[in-house]
C-alpha cells in the first residue's frame, strides 16, 4: 500500500517537474526562433529596399539584362546556395539585373517567383533541395520599385537562413537532452521526497494498526465472558426470569455476537496490514468446503425467503488456505443473501478455467444492485453504499475488504458487475 502511494507521489512530482521543463523548453525554443525570424525578416526587407533603390536608375533606362551563363557553368552547390540572391524585373517581367544562386536552385526559385505567390511586401520561408540530399532554406520577399507614382518594376530578394535553422534544430536537440536528464534527476529526487513524506504517514498508520490490533485483542476476552454469562443465565432453570428479561438477554446475546464479529474482522485486517497473518496452503477439494458454507447459510436464506443454489463440478482440487477460502465464500454469499429481497435468488457457481489454470468463483444475486459510481468504493473499509439498509442488515463494511485481502494474498483477482434493481455478480479468479 505504501509503495503504491509512494509511486503515485513520485509520478505526481515528476509530472509537475516535466510540465515546468516542457514550458521552459518551449518558451526558450520558440522565443529564440521568433526573435531570430523577426530580426531576419527586418534585414531581408531592408536589403530588398536598398537593392531596389540601387537599381531604380537601371529600371528607368529599361535596358534588359544580358545573360551570362558562362559564369554559372563552373558553379556547384557546395556553398549551399550562397548567402543572398535577387532578381530585378521590369513591369513586363523582363530581367533587368540579377545576382543568382547556384544553378541547381535557379529553376525552382524562378518558378516560385513567376507563380505569383510572392506579392509586394510579402515574406515567405521556402526550402529547396540540393543535389547531395541537403536542403537550403531562403527567406523570400518582393518589393515594388516606384519612380514617384510610376511603377518601374519589382525586385525579388532571398537570403539564405539555413545556418540559423540548423542552429535552432541543434538547440532543440540539446534542450530535449537536457529535458530528459533533468526529468530523470527529478524522478529520483521525487522518489526520495516521497519517501520522506511517507515517514510520518507510516508512523501514524503503524500506531493506528497497533491500536486496532491491541484493542481488538483485548476486547475479545470480555466479549467472550459476556456471551458466556448470558448463556449461563439463560440455562439456569432455578431462576424465574420474565419474558421481558429473556428478550433482553436474547438482544444482548445478539449484540455481543455482532460486536464479536466486528472485533474479529478488525483484528484480521490489522494483522493482515502488519503482515502477521500467513496463509496455510494445502491441497484439498473445495467442493465439500463450499457445500458446508452453503449449508451454514441456508437458514439465513430461508429466513429471508431467498433461494440459495450451488452449481459446481464434482471435484475442485485446489492449493490454497482452506480457512481463508471458506471465509471468502461466507462473506460473498452472506452479502448476497442480505441484500436480496424476498423471492430472489443467490447462485454460487464454481468452475475450472483450464486455459488459465485457475478457479473461477461467481456469486450471483438478484438483489438491489449497486450504482456504477460506487463499484470501486465497496472494497474500502467501513464503506457502505446504503448505510441505513446496511445497519438493518447488520453490515459493518469490513467483509468485502477482508474478501479482497484474501483474494490478493492468494494471487487472484476479484471484481463486481452490478446494475441497480437487477442484482450483482462477484467474480473471483484464483490460481489453482
Amino acid at each position: 500500500m505504501f509503495a503504491r502511494i509512494r509511486n503515485r507521489l513520485t509520478f505526481l512530482y515528476t509530472a509537475i517537474m516535466a510540465l515546468f521543463l516542457l514550458t521552459f523548453v518551449g518558451v526558450s525554443y520558440f522565443g529564440l526562433k521568433w526573435a531570430i525570424n523577426n530580426e531576419e525578416k527586418q534585414e531581408v526587407h531592408m536589403l530588398a529596399r536598398e537593392e531596389g533603390d540601387e537599381h531604380r536608375e537601371t529600371l528607368k533606362l529599361g535596358s534588359p539584362l544580358e545573360q551570362d551563363t558562362a559564369k554559372d557553368d563552373n558553379n556547384d552547390d557546395r556553398d549551399l546556395g550562397g548567402l543572398m540572391f535577387y532578381y530585378v524585373l521590369d513591369r513586363t517581367g523582363q530581367p533587368i539585373a540579377e545576382e543568382e544562386p547556384v544553378p541547381i536552385l535557379r529553376s525552382p526559385i524562378l518558378m516560385k517567383i513567376h507563380s505569383g505567390k510572392i506579392k509586394n511586401g510579402d515574406l515567405i520561408i521556402e526550402s529547396f533541395p540540393l543535389s547531395d540530399g541537403q536542403k537550403v532554406t531562403f527567406m523570400l520577399t518582393a518589393r515594388d520599385i516606384y519612380d514617384g507614382p510610376q511603377l518601374l518594376g519589382t525586385i525579388y530578394l532571398g537570403k539564405n537562413v539555413t545556418a540559423y535553422y540548423e542552429v535552432l534544430d541543434r538547440l532543440l536537440v540539446v534542450l530535449c537532452v537536457i529535458f530528459i536528464i533533468f526529468l530523470i534527476l527529478a524522478s529520483g529526487a521525487g522518489y526520495l521526497l516521497a519517501g520522506r513524506a511517507m515517514v510520518p504517514i507510516k508512523r501514524s498508520f503503524t500506531r493506528q494498526r497497533e491500536f486496532v490490533a491491541d484493542a481488538s485483542h483485548e476486547l475479545r476476552t470480555p466479549l467472550s465472558v459476556l456471551l458466556a454469562s448470558v448463556d449461563v443465565i439463560e440455562a439456569d432453570d432455578t431462576n424465574s426470569i420474565s419474558s421481558f428479561s429473556r428478550q433482553v438477554l436474547y438482544d444482548m446475546k445478539d449484540e455481543i455476537r455482532k460486536m464479536s464479529k466486528i472485533v474479529h474482522d478488525l483484528l484480521t485486517l490489522a494483522r493482515a496490514d502488519g503482515g502477521v497473518l500467513n496463509l496455510l496452503k494445502e491441497k484439498f477439494d473445495l467442493k465439500p468446503v463450499v457445500e458446508q458454507v452453503v449449508r451454514a447459510l441456508q437458514p439465513l436464506a430461508n429466513d429471508q425467503k431467498v433461494l440459495l443454489e450451488l452449481v459446481s463440478p464434482d471435484t475442485l482440487p485446489v492449493y490454497a488456505d482452506k480457512e481463508r477460502l471458506s471465509q471468502l465464500l461466507l462473506i460473498l454469499i452472506d452479502n448476497g443473501i442480505k441484500y436480496t429481497p424476498a423471492g430472489g435468488s443467490v447462485t454460487v457457481q464454481l468452475e475450472q478455467v483450464r486455459d488459465l489454470n485457475a478457479l473461477k468463483i461467481m456469486v450471483k444475486d438478484t438483489g438491489i444492485g449497486i450504482e456504477k459510481e460506487y463499484l470501486e468504493l465497496i472494497f474500502e473499509r467501513f464503506y457502505r453504499v446504503d448505510k441505513v439498509r446496511s445497519r438493518v442488515a447488520g453490515g459493518t463494511g469490513l467483509g468485502l475488504a477482508i474478501a479482497q485481502w484474501i483474494v490478493k494474498t492468494h494471487g487472484g483477482t476479484i471484481r463486481v458487475d452490478s446494475m441497480p434493481e437487477r442484482g450483482s455478480v462477484f467474480t473471483v479468479i484464483l490460481p489453482i
